[in-house]
């Protein structure tokens, strides 16, 4: 590994576990060139998709940007909007965000988010997004760039599994969006192409059994080195969090638009101990994906002052997604068992 990257999990060392703080769901709106997001996936009773994200940009000098994007998928729909939006302001804790037509507000025991989002005619989105048992992040949360580590730094922090209850409205068609959910807050601290040339994400979501796996591969200036990090819950309760993870293509093909060998098969994995007794657990998805939601050309989406810098680097980001059944396999200990439920993962291939 390079001496250049500090990984969350080696800093934590055998510490890896810790909670999500009130602290820890603030605004930062760090300087210089960075990116924050807070995002909202949900997996509905009804076997659809969703997905709310606020973004906030900050590149270099250059003034920030703040947008939502927000995707549904289901019945025949599928729709995704990525809006600019301006007036954008954080409550005095900074765990509440506004802005033009939409709000994200934390309550008070710092366990629930009600979020809503109106674009015109076209989208309409109102839920509640409540915490179930824990959130975790790795160590401090934190992974660093740089000899000092003061190159730039990447945050994340999860509340794997939430219960949600709401309604969207997508082109005066009104669907119930109640299920499960999952919650992240990042922060990347530098230019995303100078971070990563891959990421994996994964949001497992079933009755018995939730599951989510974020993983990067760094630029070749950092290793090329995986960091991946995620968690297993059982019956609503969070049973450990792991970093020997992975995400292998099995197979894949070329996509002759974009260049990138994109995966036709992916095994997925995930190696710990658990929280309360250490007993080693481990947990595989082996998935063919069947449908291919979507395939984002990144740069359509952003700014374009941040489009032309990001080009200059020759990073052609694209974000491929798929939601599908998938079942997955997990033993605790001597007990071994499957579940069955929505997955929802995407690959990202930036240069």
């Amino acid at each position: 590994m390079s001496n250049k990257l500090h990984i969350a999990s080696t800093l934590a060392k055998d510490n890896l576990y810790s909670d999500v703080s009130p602290k820890d769901l603030e605004w930062t709106l760090a300087s210089g060139s960075s990116t924050e997001t807070q995002t909202f996936y949900l997996s509905t009773n009804e076997g659809h998709f969703a997905f709310v994200q606020m973004v906030y940009s900050n590149i270099g000098v250059w003034s920030s940007t703040i947008q939502f994007t927000a995707r549904f998928f289901g019945a025949g729909i599928n729709t995704f909007k990525s809006v600019n939006m301006s007036n954008f302001k954080l409550s005095e804790d900074r765990r509440s965000a506004t802005a033009d037509n939409m709000e994200i507000k934390l309550n008070d025991d710092c366990n629930k988010y009600d979020v809503t989002l109106n674009h015109k005619s076209e989208l309409t989105v109102q839920f509640g997004l409540e915490r179930v048992d824990r959130g975790f992040k790795i160590g401090e949360g934190k992974t660093y760039f740089g000899e000092d580590q003061k190159s730039g730094f990447v945050e994340h922090k999860f509340w794997p599994k939430c219960k949600v209850t709401g309604h969207i409205v997508v082109d005066g068609r009104a669907f119930d969006i109640s299920g499960t959910g999952l919650f992240v807050h990042a922060i990347q601290g530098m230019k995303p192409h100078l971070i990563a040339t891959r990421w994996n994400f994964l949001n497992f979501q079933a009755p018995d059994a939730s599951l989510c796996m974020m993983e990067f591969e760094t630029t070749p200036q950092y290793g090329s080195t995986k960091v991946n990090q995620g968690s297993l819950l059982v019956n609503d309760k969070l049973v450990g969090v792991s970093v020997e993870n992975s995400a292998e293509f099995l197979e894949t093909e070329l996509d002759s638009q974009t260049g990138y060998h994109v995966p036709n098969v992916i095994l997925y994995k995930w190696k710990g101990k658990t929280l309360d007794t250490k007993e080693p657990f481990q947990a595989s998805i082996n998935i063919r994906p069947q449908t291919l939601m979507d395939k984002i050309d990144v740069l359509n989406e952003v700014p374009y002052f941040l489009r032309k810098i990001v080009q200059a680097f020759v990073a052609k980001p694209y974000i491929y997604q798929w939601f599908n059944d998938a079942t997955v396999e997990i033993t605790i200990g001597d007990n071994k068992f499957t579940s069955t439920g929505k997955l929802f993962n995407e690959a990202t291939f930036i240069s």
